[in-house]
Parts: structure tokens; sequence; C-alpha cells
């Protein structure tokens, strides 16, 4: 072949290589060119929820969290009900056995003679009318936890209220020589309560603090918080906050304390339960503080208990103050 033949061939063959390597490119592109789009066009399995799914998960979020606090409240409201039946049938045990006890005696013909047997007899009827008192008062309360009877939810005039109960307990306190003393609000000072049951609770846990107390003295005093508009009526006495501590088993002792079976009276931790029960109705609430004395020297009294009751404040027109001090 002679130069201009090879001359030919070598740019043909190099003109080819070049077609080929561009249409390759070109067939390349295209192909990559379809694959992105139709990857962009293509459904995404992980899309970003929308407004309207997001409220409704956290709606359901909600709920179950509203789901979980009711069941723990009806879980504890059962063990709730469940101790203070616990409670009432144990308190009420003791005093029921001796009467029983009178009765045996009388029914066994151990009587010396008629007029011993009259005295028992009259010592088992003041037995049951005072035990009949005792079923009477958790029965009320009852009744109130489960809206058979109604609280009457009025304002009340504190300072009214708390003179009421110091007049009926100094007398007490007096004659075991006890100090009672009183700091009274302002007089046009007034709480939203049921004044029966708020008298009622507050002349049972004085009465506690009445019968533990070998001496000492003991403080009702009024603090006003007026950041979550309630009043708060602080009971001091010099008595270690296991006065009313219980067991947590009721059947570890069959019996109450002397006291107790004498006067046919609640113990301090079956006063305690109805008085809680009582203002949880009247959306109040009871607290037991340990506080430290630093002044006592006694170690006995080296701390003395606080008693809490916070009540909700309300704040009467003149023409309403004037309605509720005539009632």
């Amino acid at each position: 072949m002679s130069w201009n033949e090879w001359v030919y061939l070598f740019l043909g063959l190099l003109l080819g290589l070049s077609l080929g390597i561009s249409g390759s490119w070109f067939l390349g592109k295209s192909k990559r060119s379809l694959v992105n789009a139709n990857i962009a066009n293509a459904p995404t399995t992980e899309q970003k929820p929308s407004t309207a799914d997001r409220n409704e998960i956290l709606a359901l979020q909600s709920q179950l969290q509203q789901s979980q606090i009711a069941y723990q409240l009806a879980r504890k409201m059962c063990q709730f009900k469940a101790g203070f039946l616990t409670r009432t049938a144990h308190e009420l045990r003791s005093p029921l056995n001796s009467l029983i006890g009178l009765h045996q005696l009388i029914l066994s013909d151990l009587c010396d003679d008629p007029a011993e047997e009259r005295t028992f007899i009259a010592q088992a009827h003041q037995s049951a009318l005072k035990l009949m008192n005792l079923m009477d008062r958790a029965i009320d309360v009852s009744r109130l936890e489960h809206g058979r009877s109604q609280l009457e939810i009025q304002p009340i005039n504190l300072a009214a209220l708390l003179t009421d109960v110091y007049n009926s307990t100094y007398l007490i306190a007096a004659n075991r020589n006890l100090r009672l003393q009183l700091s009274l609000p302002e007089i046009e000072t007034y709480v939203l309560a049921d004044p029966r049951w708020l008298r009622q609770v507050a002349i049972d846990l004085l009465d506690i603090c009445l019968t533990q107390m070998p001496e000492g003295k003991i403080l009702v005093s009024t603090h006003p918080y007026l950041a979550t508009n309630e009043m708060a009526i602080w009971l001091d006495a010099e008595l270690p906050h296991q006065i009313w501590s219980d067991s947590i088993d009721l059947s570890q002792s069959d019996r109450l304390s002397p006291l107790a079976i004498e006067d046919f009276a609640f113990s301090p931790g079956m006063i305690l339960l109805l008085a809680q029960t009582l203002l949880d109705l009247m959306q109040c609430r009871l607290e037991i503080l340990s506080i430290p004395n630093s002044t006592s020297i006694d170690e006995e009294h080296e701390s003395y208990t606080r008693l809490q009751l916070t009540i909700p404040l309300v704040i009467l027109e003149p023409e309403t103050v004037s309605e509720a001090t005539e009632n």
C-alpha cells in the first residue's frame, strides 16, 4: 500500500474511534439522566409527616398519658378504700369485744347479785351508745365521699371559727396543765369550706394533741399564702411526728391503746384518716411536718409536730360580708 492509503486508513480509524467514544459518552449520560429523573419522581418511603399527622400523634400521646395518670389515681383510690375499710373494722373491734365481754358475764350468771348485773347492763348500754357514735362518724364521712350527703361549702369567718374551736378546747388543756395559745388572723379573713366539718376536723386534731401530750404548749396560728390565694392554719405541738404513724399491717396488733378502749375513741391514725378524707372533699389539704426545735434542751422534745391545714381564701364584697356575718 502506498503512503497515501496508509494515511487515509489511519484517519478513518481515528474518526471511527472518536465517534464511538462520543456515542458511548452520550448514551451513558442519557441513561444517568433518565435514572436520576426516575429516582426524583419515584415516591419516597420516609416522607416527613404533615402538620395534621403530627397533631394527631401529639393528641394520642396526651390521651395515653392521661389514661396512665387516671389508672394510677384509680389504683391509689382502691388502695385507700381498702385501707379505710380495714382501719374502720380494726378500730371497732376492740370496743365491740369489750361490749361482748360484758354480755358474756351477764349471760353466764357470773354476777354476784342483781345489782351488779344491772351495773354491767348499764355499762354495756353506754358502751353500745359510744360504739354507735363511732360508727355514725365513719358512716357520715363515707356518705360524703360517695355523694349521698352534700357538703355546704360557703365563706367562713376564720377568726370566728378559730375562736369557737379555742373556747371548746381550752378548758381541756387547762385541766391537763397544757398551754393552748391562739393567734388570730384579721377579722375580715374568709375561707371557703364547710363550717361544720372544718370545725370538727380542727377540734379532732387538737384533741389528739391534748390527749397525747404529757406537758408543753400548743400554738394555733394562721399564715396567708397570697400567691396561691390560700390560708394555712398551723397547729404546732411538742409531739414527735411518729405519733401520727401506724403499723402498715394492722393485723399485727389486735388491741388499741388503753385510752382508746376506755374512752371508746378513735386512734390518732383513724382520726387523721377521717380528717384527710374530709379535707380532700372540701378541696383543702392536710400536711404533717416534723420541725426541729433548736430551743429545746430535753432530748424527748428535740422536735415538734406542725399540722398544716391549707384552705382556699375567698375575698368577699361588703354586701356579701354582712350576709355571711348574719348567717
